[in-house]
């Protein structure tokens, strides 16, 4: 599950003429049947065959994928021989940082809500390889995955931020502390809702936010709906600087650098030293497990 790179304040540009194709002959579920963390919006996301078929020619143009990738080759540790280090990709998507990390000598394991989405893992490059190191599971609901079974982890395009709920994003967080060996390191991407005040849309759509997460006890600062790809309610939470650092410290990781990103996510934010706050389209961060 990924979103692309944006404070979303409109509808898409080119929205389908027909809804989502689902494969599981319909996506709508009451909410007290939607797994934990899951908005309506989400659910309809992961279910649906027409996201996933199309997902990787619409992200393609996306300067962060570019960037994030090469990222990983920087931040992580070389391979062992024999594929002996395992990095998890908690939101895999159609597999494509999977694909990555095993050319480049990584044991890889796929975590994902959606269904369509891993059958694409399968259909892609290395397919044979990659559909035996695949699951189906909803992130904040991890305790099928065992302590200190992979080297490092990996959770970019804010797949994070399609988590409803602060206490929902934290267990996530510490779910992959406790999945993760110690000394360990994560990745992880998020949009900075700050960003906002570039333009008058957005920040209209900031303010939208701080309105519903006054008058309703389940809305958060950061959080929006908005149309996506045919969809009418997609759910995405953007960060400030202050909670992503307080999130991923009360769930015991270790900071040791987060990288302020350039609004497009074409790399790092020029003098990133100077209002990262508000300058950052979003924040890749880099943490450790206690050893």
């Amino acid at each position: 599950m990924s979103q692309p790179p944006k404070f979303h304040h409109s509808p898409p540009t080119e929205p389908p003429s027909t809804p989502p194709q689902t494969g599981n002959g319909g996506s709508s579920r009451p909410l007290w049947r939607l797994p934990a963390g899951v908005s309506p919006g989400t659910w309809e996301y992961v279910s649906a065959d027409s996201i996933a078929t199309g997902y990787q020619a619409f992200i393609a143009k996306t300067p962060l994928v570019a960037f994030d990738t090469a990222f990983l080759r920087q931040q992580l540790p070389p391979p062992t021989a024999n594929r002996q280090t395992r990095v998890i990709d908690f939101g895999c998507g159609d597999g494509r940082t999977l694909r990555s990390l095993w050319a480049d000598g990584y044991d890889v394991l796929g975590v994902d809500l959606s269904q369509p989405m891993l059958r694409q893992v399968a259909a892609g490059d290395f397919g044979d390889e990659l559909a035996r190191r695949r699951v189906r599971g909803n992130l904040v609901e991890l305790g099928c995955l065992d302590d200190d079974i992979a080297d490092h982890a990996v959770c970019l395009f804010s797949t994070i931020g399609m988590i409803r709920g602060r206490r929902c994003r934290r267990q996530f967080l510490s779910h992959v502390a406790r999945i993760v060996r110690p000394g360990g390191k994560l990745l992880l991407h998020v949009h900075n809702r700050n960003a906002a005040w570039r333009d008058r849309p957005s920040s209209l759509a900031w303010c939208r936010s701080a309105v519903a997460a006054c008058r309703y006890s389940d809305r958060e600062l950061g959080d929006q709906t908005y149309r996506y790809r045919g969809l009418a309610e997609m759910f995405l939470h953007s960060f400030s600087l202050t909670e992503l650092r307080g999130d991923l410290r009360d769930c015991r990781w270790r900071i040791q650098e987060i990288v302020p990103l350039a609004s497009d996510g074409s790399g790092p934010l020029n003098r990133p030293g100077w209002l990262p706050g508000l300058r950052a389209g979003g924040f890749i961060a880099v943490a450790t497990t206690a050893q």
